[in-house]
């Protein structure tokens, strides 16, 4: 049986946990969502409802900016 300690739960039980929370999703790509999870298969797709997709843009200098994808 597994234990309600997160660090002792496998990824797919962590993940199934948080189905109907809100989620930020690191991407590669430079690219992160925000949203809620409403589900996922064996191979880790997921759907998500009330997304906000951010890119992040690249700055002089080797900062940072991250924005709001339209």
């Amino acid at each position: 049986m597994a234990s309600n300690n997160p660090s002792q739960l496998l990824p797919s039980e962590l993940i199934d946990r948080c189905i109907g929370s809100r989620i930020w999703v690191i991407m590669k790509g430079d690219k992160e969502l925000v949203g809620v999870l409403k589900g996922f298969d064996v191979y880790v797709n997921m759907v998500l409802e009330d997304v906000t997709e951010y890119v992040i843009v690249a700055v002089r200098y080797g900062r940072r900016k991250t924005c709001d994808k339209a």
